[in-house]
């Protein structure tokens, strides 16, 4: 991944059964642009590197509250297949869902800072389980090089696109 496309990132732990991850960027294009990007999950899999293959995906329309779809993701080499649940959506600003896989549940949060010509893309994920200590299931340098991976797609697909 080039260099400076992350904006911030950040890792908290807050025990060996939970964790908080941050990874932002700066795209040079108007946040409409990127939300649609964002939100058009049946091409995930053209744009971004991590991401193999979504079902049940839905459209600019179609996000609300409830709605389980899935994505298989490249992870240390292997394809890891993640079926979700959107939990939260404001169009244009946000979108999150949550998954559980190993006793432990993940919640992701992407969201948009408006701006003009630029906008902040920040991809916050939150992991916790009540068994299962969650560095052995994601260990966070898989899990960051993940996101800034996505975040880097994501900021040419979205300059790029029209």
């Amino acid at each position: 991944m080039p260099t400076g496309l992350i904006a911030e990132s950040f890792y908290f732990e807050t025990g060996i059964f939970e964790f908080h991850m941050s990874s932002s960027v700066l795209v040079d294009a108007p946040a409409k642009r990127v939300w649609r990007v964002i939100s058009d999950a049946a091409r995930w899999s053209e744009w971004a590197d991590v991401c193999t293959r979504v079902w049940d995906s839905l459209d600019e329309q179609t996000w609300k509250p409830g709605h389980k779809f899935g994505f298989m993701l490249k992870m240390a080499g292997k394809s890891v297949p993640f079926s979700v649940t959107v939990s939260r959506i404001k169009t244009g600003k946000l979108i999150e869902w949550k998954s559980t896989k190993f006793t432990i549940t993940a919640v992701r949060t992407i969201s948009i800072e408006l701006g003009n010509d630029q906008c902040k893309v920040t991809d916050s994920k939150h992991f916790s389980s009540y068994v299962l200590p969650i560095r052995f299931a994601y260990p966070r340098k898989v899990i960051r090089r993940m996101t800034e991976s996505w975040l880097s797609d994501l900021k040419q697909e979205a300059e790029l696109s029209e």
